[in-house]
């Protein structure tokens, strides 16, 4: 495997001519596969790591892609707009109370190891059932419900999880695709594997669409990141094709997916400048994908107006607080949110090891304070603005609705946009003979990626087996609740798919190319070389 992704990286050249990059396809394609080989594979061990409905939300999403695979979009509402319930019937296994209750044990509850759950009964027989989520929008639910179609065994939860985890790796298959064939940047695939956190892995393994809304996040970041460092002039449709798929999915996964959508263009916008964005709309292929973007967020903006998907469920609001308080509040919760983009598992309550957050803070900051030090003055503002919105937005969608709903956000939320600070610095490191020095750079920061990884699902495992106050390695002996298959199975597949993926990137960094200098920089030909790679 190490093998299929370096031997695409001379495939990448930004300067290929038209024809070449039909001949490429091919090998973005094998790519393509690799890369949603070894995501599903991290996604679908975390599938298994993870106890069932021990995922937050699980229990009602898992009932919501039931009732969508029926052909129940939405269910029984009560009418008021800002009521987000809405009843449906599913078959017993789903909807039966004992079994989407059945974690309450030991979530929230870190101390409690899983084995406290009763185990889940499986029944065919329908029963009505309640659920907070029934708003949402109806795509990644009539996908990953369809499993339920044929059977209600408690084995098909495992199945919506591993459709869950395929959906999710295409799009982070798609961006590794993206980094490696249309890319001469080599720090662009870090960039990918960066973005890709321990949050992102255990998401995209359970019933939850914020996994495959950050997967497709991830895709669109890449795509649109490498389209506006490297082919302003001359945008590969291959590419623009991968950036269109991307940016329609993400517009119709979740409520807020439009407005990510929309933030995620103003940056790369940032960075093309009006220039460039002239010679982008000057393709065709440019202008077919931003019209089906277009059309996509329209398209799910109707749906969640005409629908009130923005209506969530909250036990109870603030009363007479003061604004400065909550902003106060709002801010010092990112204390939360931060930790929670990179890996507090379970329902928020299984931290991953203190090194896996240390490293990761390193390796985002590396990328960026890197990026914006060597890059054009516009890269650097486009990036602090960045930074910015990460730890802004939060705040200030989470104070205009408190009174409401109380504090309802979490990381994971905000994963669409700042999954984009570490591809969008990737992307544009290479300028100013950078990338000379980026295979090293990447030898160095993909094993602090792949071991922060281990570390947080090796922690997420002994919490499940006997509570973060049992033993640190007597658990895979000794141990209250053993997932399917057993530890040394699920931890030596983990530590393989790591250490492969890790090889692969080292490897395919190692082998790229840069770009290469203009051939006159005084002349009209050497400007505009100079134009396209800034």
């Amino acid at each position: 495997m190490v093998g299929t992704w370096s031997g695409q990286m001379t495939a990448g050249s930004a300067t290929a001519p038209r024809g070449h990059a039909r001949r490429r396809t091919p090998r973005f394609w094998a790519v393509l596969r690799a890369g949603t080989l070894l995501a599903f594979a991290a996604m679908a061990l975390f599938s298994f790591a993870t106890p069932l409905y021990a995922a937050p939300d699980e229990p009602v999403h898992v009932i919501k892609a039931a009732a969508v695979a029926r052909g129940q979009l939405v269910g029984r509402t009560t009418g008021a707009s800002q009521e987000a319930f809405g009843l449906v019937r599913v078959p017993g296994t789903y909807g039966l109370p004992a079994n989407r209750n059945s974690p309450t044990c030991f979530h929230r509850h870190p101390t409690v190891p899983a084995s406290c759950a009763p185990g889940l009964v499986a029944s065919s027989a329908p029963v009505a059932s309640w659920i907070y989520v029934a708003r949402y929008p109806p795509l990644y639910y009539a996908i990953v419900g369809l499993p339920s179609l044929v059977s209600s065994g408690v084995w098909t939860i495992y199945a919506m999880r591993l459709v869950s985890a395929l959906l999710s790796a295409l799009f982070i298959g798609c961006a590794a695709a993206v980094a490696i064939c249309y890319s001469r940047r080599r720090l662009a695939l870090v960039g990918v594997v960066v973005a890709t956190t321990p949050m992102v892995l255990f998401l995209g393994g359970v019933v939850n669409p914020s996994g495959f809304e950050v997967a497709a996040a991830i895709s669109a970041w890449t795509a649109g990141s490498v389209l506006v460092a490297e082919h302003l002039d001359d945008p590969p449709p291959g590419l623009v094709g991968a950036l269109g798929v991307s940016v329609v999915v993400l517009a119709l996964i979740r409520l807020l997916s439009p407005f990510w959508l929309a933030l995620i263009g103003l940056t790369l916008a940032g960075v093309a400048g009006a220039s460039g964005l002239r010679r982008l709309w000057a393709s065709h292929a440019v202008r077919v994908a931003g019209a089906c973007a277009l059309v996509a967020g329209a398209l799910a903006s109707a749906w969640i107006l005409r629908e009130h998907s923005t209506a969530v469920y909250a036990r109870a609001g603030l009363g007479n607080v003061s604004e400065l308080t909550i902003l106060e509040t709002s801010f010092a919760h990112n204390d939360f949110y931060l930790p929670t983009m990179i890996g507090v598992f379970g329902w928020f309550d299984t931290w991953a090891p203190t090194f896996t957050y240390v490293a990761w803070y390193a390796l985002v900051g590396a990328l960026v304070l890197f990026a914006a030090a060597r890059g054009r003055r516009r890269d650097a503002l486009v990036l602090g603005l960045l930074v910015a919105a990460v730890l802004v937005v939060p705040v200030a969608i989470s104070t205009s609705q408190v009174h409401r709903y109380g504090y309802t956000w979490s990381g994971r939320d905000t994963l669409p946009l700042a999954v984009g600070l570490p591809v969008l610095a990737g992307a544009l490191l290479g300028r100013d003979g950078v990338g000379g020095r980026s295979a090293a750079l990447a030898a160095r920061l993909s094993p602090v990626a792949a071991l922060a990884q281990f570390g947080a699902f090796f922690e997420a495992l002994r919490r499940y087996a006997v509570g973060t106050r049992g033993p640190d390695f007597a658990f895979l002996f000794d141990y209250a609740w053993r997932p399917p298959g057993g530890f040394a199975l699920l931890l030596a597949l983990e530590s393989a798919v790591l250490l492969v993926g890790a090889g692969a990137v080292v490897t395919a960094v190692g082998r790229g190319r840069e770009p290469a200098p203009p051939a006159d920089e005084g002349g009209p030909t050497g400007r505009r070389a100079r134009d396209a790679l800034a």
